[in-house]
């Protein structure tokens, strides 16, 4: 009876042993990768190259930093300009930060 006992734990230390092994490397499987996406197929122009996406990417940076320079400059609260530089980076489009810019540049063609 013990030696039954001892091999019924032992097959099953090996099975969960075995299962271990396998799960932990799974053999990879291959992927089928298709070589254009609908969008690309049937609309090409509608598609940016990766040349425009990076040039559209720079100009964002760009502007931000622009923007960034813009709200240092103000003669505003610090908090009031962490929440504008807060925006700048989460929301870019926001009612506040449009609206303090907007009176920043209409204020500079005013002086022009």
């Amino acid at each position: 009876m013990k030696k039954l006992a001892n091999c019924t734990v032992g097959l099953a230390t090996l099975f969960f042993g075995i299962h271990t092994i396998n799960a932990q490397n799974p053999e990879k499987e291959e992927l089928k990768i298709t070589k254009r996406t609908y969008m690309e197929r049937f609309e090409p122009r509608l598609i940016k190259s990766v040349e425009e996406r990076l040039a559209l990417k720079q100009l964002r940076i760009a502007e931000m930093r622009r923007k960034m320079f813009i709200l240092d400059s103000l003669d505003i609260s610090e908090r009031h300009r962490k929440a504008l530089q807060k925006d700048l980076h989460n929301n870019p489009f926001s009612h506040r930060l449009s609206k303090t810019l907007a009176d920043v540049e209409f204020g500079n063609e005013m002086e022009d």
